[in-house]
C-alpha cells in the first residue's frame, strides 16, 4: 500500500491529469504546454542512428546486458564525459539506467538511509520528494532566496542538520530555467563542506544534469568540478527528443573518495531495486547518439519571444538561461490551480506550481508548435487583461 506521504505527495499531478483530461475534449484546439513533448517530432538523425543499429546485427546484440550496462556503451560515455567535464571518468564510474527517474532512484538508494534527511531546493523536479520518501529519507525544502528569487546557497546550508546526507540539485533548474554559474557552484560546495565540518557528516550531492545540454554554449558548469562527493544524473531522451525510450546514466564523480566503491554499490543496486539496464538497442546506440550535435538556437528564440510578450502583457517572469521551460508568476487574486483551470478551460494546459512543491507560478513547455504557443500566448495576454480589469 503506498503510505499515504507520498499519496500526498502523488495526488497534485493526479489533479493536474484530471484536468488535462477535461481540456482534452476540445480536441485539436488544446495548446499543450505542460510537458516537454516535443511536438515537432524526434530528431531524425537519432531516428537513423537507432536504424543503424537495428541494420547491423551482432551475435545477442538484442539479449541481455550486465548489471550497469554494456562496457562499450559505458566507455563511451565516460570519454563523453571527460570531454565535456574536465574530470578523469573511466567506464566504471557509470551505471546505464533507464533514464534518469531510475537513475535518482539509485542514487538515494545508495546514499541515504531511513530517517535521514534529503535537502532539496524549490521549485524542484515533481517527484524528487517521492523517491525521497520511498527510501524512507525525509525530505527538506528549501526555498529560492527572497531577494532574487534565485538558489538560496544560504538556506541549504541552513537546512543541513546532523541528519542530512544527500543535497539533491536539478541543475539546470526545472522548472525556473536558472543555470548556476562558476561562482554559485562554488559557493555552494563551500559551504556543503563547512557544514559537513561543523555536524561531523558527510554530504552527497546528486545533481540531476538532464538538462545541461539546453544551455549556451560555455555557460553550463557541473558542481563535479567543485563538490568531490558528487553522483551526475543524466538522461539522453531530453536532448534527441526521444524521452519514451528510457535511456540515461548515473555517474559517480572521479574526484568521489569512495569512488570505486560506491560504484560497484551502486551497480549491485541495480540488482537490488530491480532497476534494469536500457534496452540492449539503446545501448548498442549510445556510441552514435553521443556523436551527434542538434541546433537549438529555435529555442532561445522562442524562450525569448514567450518571454517578452508575457512580460509586456504584465506576467512576472523568472529569468531563464536553460532548459525548456518558462516558469510565470500567476497573476494577483488567483490561485494557482483556479489560474490553471482556467486556462485549461479555453484549451491552453500548463502545469501548476504546487506540481512542483512551490506557489505562486506556473510552468510552460518552449516545445510545443509554433502554433499552439502563439494560440496559448494570445490567450495568456487575454487573461491578463482581464485580471488588470
Amino acid at each position: 500500500m503506498i503510505p499515504e506521504a507520498i499519496g500526498e505527495l502523488l495526488r497534485p499531478l493526479e489533479e493536474f491529469e484530471a484536468l488535462r483530461r477535461r481540456a482534452a475534449r476540445l480536441g485539436s484546439g488544446v495548446c499543450d504546454l505542460s510537458y516537454a513533448n516535443p511536438y515537432g517530432g524526434a530528431q531524425q538523425e537519432a531516428i537513423a542512428a537507432l536504424r543503424q543499429v537495428l541494420d547491423e546485427p551482432r551475435l545477442l546484440d538484442l539479449q541481455y546486458t550486465p548489471f550497469g550496462g554494456q562496457t562499450l556503451a559505458r566507455r563511451h560515455v565516460a570519454d563523453a564525459l571527460r570531454a565535456s567535464h574536465g574530470l578523469a571518468f573511466c567506464f566504471r564510474d557509470v551505471i546505464l539506467t533507464p533514464g534518469a527517474m531510475s537513475a535518482l532512484q539509485l542514487a538515494l538508494s545508495a546514499t541515504v538511509s531511513a530517517s535521514e534527511e534529503v535537502v532539496i531546493p524549490v521549485p524542484c523536479w515533481l517527484d524528487y520528494p517521492v523517491y525521497a520518501h520511498h527510501v524512507g529519507a525525509v525530505p527538506v525544502s528549501v526555498p529560492p532566496c527572497k531577494e532574487t528569487g534565485r538558489l538560496n546557497v544560504a538556506g541549504i546550508a541552513a537546512a543541513i542538520s546532523d541528519k542530512t546526507r544527500v543535497v539533491l540539485l536539478s541543475h539546470p533548474a526545472n522548472p525556473t530555467g536558472e543555470n548556476y554559474d562558476s561562482q554559485t557552484l562554488a559557493a555552494l560546495a563551500e559551504a556543503l563542506a563547512e557544514r559537513e565540518a561543523a555536524l561531523g557528516i558527510e554530504l552527497t550531492v546528486v545533481a540531476d544534469e538532464t538538462h545541461r545540454d539546453f544551455t549556451r554554449p560555455g555557460s553550463f558548469h557541473s558542481l563535479a568540478r567543485h563538490f568531490p562527493r558528487t553522483l551526475i544524473v543524466y538522461s539522453f531522451g531530453k536532448y534527441h527528443f526521444l524521452q519514451g525510450q528510457r535511456i540515461g546514466y548515473l555517474a559517480v564523480s572521479p574526484a568521489h573518495p569512495e569512488r570505486k566503491d560506491l560504484a560497484r554499490e551502486l551497480e549491485r543496486w541495480t540488482r537490488i531495486t530491480g532497476i534494469a539496464t536500457p534496452t540492449a538497442l539503446m545501448q548498442r546506440a549510445l556510441p552514435r547518439l553521443l556523436a551527434l550535435s542538434h541546433d537549438h538556437n529555435w529555442l532561445d528564440d522562442w524562450r525569448g519571444r514567450v518571454t517578452t510578450r508575457l512580460r509586456r502583457a504584465g506576467y512576472g517572469v523568472v529569468a531563464a538561461e536553460a532548459t525548456l521551460f518558462v516558469y510565470v508568476e500567476t497573476p494577483a487574486g488567483w490561485d494557482d490551480w483556479e489560474f490553471a483551470a482556467a486556462l485549461a478551460a479555453r484549451g491552453v494546459l500548463v502545469l501548476p506550481a504546487p506540481v512542483f512543491h512551490h506557489t505562486g507560478h506556473f510552468r510552460l513547455a518552449l516545445t510545443a508548435s509554433g502554433d499552439m504557443l502563439t494560440r496559448a500566448l494570445d490567450v495568456l495576454e487575454e487573461m491578463a487583461t482581464s485580471c488588470a480589469a
